[in-house]
């Protein structure tokens, strides 16, 4: 046995099925003796678990939810090989997908890819997402042209994210972050620790291809967005972080315009200068004619719900709450404590349209 393939689930039931489906559904290697499947349930409420014991994998459950840095770091010290494979319970693989993790054995760490061009007019939200992206991430890294290596140079200005990420597993280990809470940037701080630590570049190749279900329903996409603000505010606006002083300049100087609008002319000065932004931003991002008024309508509650999230990282901030540590998390998984018992080896027997659709997490950004 060559691989694990760990999978993290939490209340996952629309979405779990088609993902182990495509994993024990691969050509060029044989299940059970290339490779296997452990499914990590993160104290899923819903039917995740149902779902599961209907396919022969191995199933971890763990007796509530923790997050998924524990849930990652629980399947990697239950792994009995050394390369493991780490897919997003949204992820359908490609076929091909496992038969050629061989021929990344030069690269302790890679990054799978999907195509970010397919879904760019999903919804309004979408076109605003992938346009920022465009902005920010440097030609060729987004969407990917070609293979290539993130390393310490072209880091801050790269796509990173862990959906589909093949590395060594004493390896992952190592580079777990510290701080373990949901709200933690764990990806951003994984590469981190990778890049600059360890001086290991991510090797991001397409041959390792997926798809990825985009979120649909409301409350699903309105709390993702909100904790990728929070996420985002943990790695780069937080005291040290990349984005830390420019972010309190933004707001010092949103304020004093707030502040300056509302004296002069109260709330239809307000929304003058609200209006005026979104119409500035939109211009600034669209690159076809149709873009403009996709962004114009998708970016406001993009503002609001992601611009929530940094307000709520803040609050906790400010408030001093503690924050869990790995020592404290991981405790029962240390090696020579025992591990979550694990399930049995079982066998077979309407969102608005300026909101619908998400990325997956291939990046830190929104």
């Amino acid at each position: 046995m060559k691989y694990t393939v760990i999978v993290p689930a939490y209340n996952a039931q629309d979405t779990i099925g088609p993902c182990i489906r495509s994993l024990l559904d691969q050509k060029g290697v044989t299940y059970g003796k290339d490779y296997t499947v452990l499914v990590v349930d993160d104290g899923s409420t819903d039917r995740t678990p149902e779902i599961l014991n209907t396919f022969p994998v191995e199933i971890m459950r763990l007796p509530e939810n923790q997050g998924r840095i524990v849930a990652r770091l629980t399947g990697a010290r239950r792994a009995q090989t050394s390369r493991v494979l780490f897919v997003d319970s949204r992820v359908t693989l490609a076929r091909d997908a496992i038969a050629t993790l061989d021929s990344f054995d030069g690269h302790p760490a890679v990054m799978g890819e999907t195509d970010q061009t397919e879904s760019k007019y999903i919804s309004a939200a979408q076109t605003v997402l992938y346009l920022i992206r465009r902005k920010y991430y440097r030609k060729g890294t987004f969407p990917v042209e070609d293979e290539f290596t993130i390393t310490e140079q072209n880091f801050k200005r790269a796509a990173k994210g862990t959906t589909v990420l093949l590395i060594d597993r004493e390896l992952f280990i190592k580079l777990t972050p510290e701080r373990t809470g949901k709200d933690v940037n764990d990806d951003t701080l994984l590469f981190r620790n990778l890049v600059f630590g360890q001086k290991i570049g991510l090797f991001r190749s397409r041959r390792l291809y997926y798809t990825y279900s985009q979120r649909t329903d409301a409350r699903q996409f309105t709390g993702w967005l909100f904790h990728r603000g929070v996420r985002f505010s943990d790695f780069y606006l937080r005291p040290g972080g990349y984005f830390h002083l420019p972010f309190l300049l933004l707001v010092a100087a949103m304020a004093a315009l707030i502040a300056w609008a509302f004296i002069a002319g109260g709330m239809v000065y307000l929304a003058a200068l609200a209006i005026g932004a979104d119409a500035a931003i939109s211009l600034y991002l669209s690159e076809e004619r149709r873009d403009f008024i996709r962004v114009l309508f998708g970016l406001p509650p993009i503002v609001i719900i992601f611009g929530g999230g940094i307000a709520s990282f803040w609050a906790k901030m400010l408030s001093r709450a503690p924050e869990k540590t790995a020592g404290a998390s991981f405790a029962a998984i240390k090696p020579g404590t025992s591990l979550p018992r694990p399930g049995s080896i079982n066998t077979p027997n309407s969102l608005p349209p300026a909101l619908r659709g998400c990325d997956p997490e291939v990046d830190d950004l929104p």
